[in-house]
């Protein structure tokens, strides 16, 4: 939660320098903006350090997370196919999705992913949050798209939520343990569909 609140200082840094680069220093005496400028002042060391604080939660996401955080959208990947492919596959079964990434990953040579407890601990550390890394992936993957990445990583956190494995009452994914991005979205136009994607964006 202290990265999100540093990102957002992050971003709020960046659309003041964009500011400035399309209006030079003309803005900062408009009166319309007074309050706006004091309140940049005010914050400027605050946003200094989030600008700092967010460099040391990126190094340690590459040192220590990227990995298992991989993995576990690896998870979310095969449960969201299972999803859309109707099988509804378990997690713990005998040929369930954690064996299923356990078989990945020897095969891939992936360090970390090869002992079902660590699997485990891995899928229940970084669940609430695969929806993103999945949406994230999927913008990458897919960059000639104009598709916004909240919008999709709450259809997937919402695919996660309110579907079971067969013979549980469970969903894959507790909303509970989600992280919901809640926002009202920009993006508009028709529906289109990607032949490569089961599913339409508004």
């Amino acid at each position: 939660m202290q990265a999100i609140k540093n990102v957002k200082h992050d971003v709020v840094a960046w659309q003041i320098d964009m500011l400035s680069g399309e209006h030079g220093t003309c803005w900062t005496s408009d009166p319309n903006n007074a309050e706006f400028v004091q309140w940049v002042a005010k914050s400027s060391a605050q946003r200094h350090e989030a600008s700092f604080e967010f460099l040391q939660t990126t190094r340690r996401y590459e040192d220590k997370n990227n990995d298992k955080l991989n993995i576990a959208e690896h998870f979310g990947e095969l449960i969201w196919l299972s999803i859309q492919d109707k099988n509804f596959e378990g997690v713990q079964t005998d040929r369930g999705i954690l064996q299923q990434v356990r078989d990945d990953a020897k095969e891939s040579g992936v360090r970390g992913a090869r002992d079902r407890d660590t699997l485990r601990e891995i899928w229940g550390t970084y669940r609430g949050v695969v929806h993103l890394g999945r949406a994230i992936d999927l913008c990458e993957n897919y960059s000639g798209q104009k598709w916004d990445v909240l919008d999709l990583a709450e259809l997937f956190r919402k695919g996660l939520s309110e579907n079971y494995p067969k013979g549980t009452s469970q969903p894959y994914v507790s909303p509970d343990d989600q992280i919901s991005f809640v926002y009202l979205s920009k993006l508009s136009g028709p529906r289109f569909r990607d032949p490569g994607l089961p599913f339409y964006v508004d």
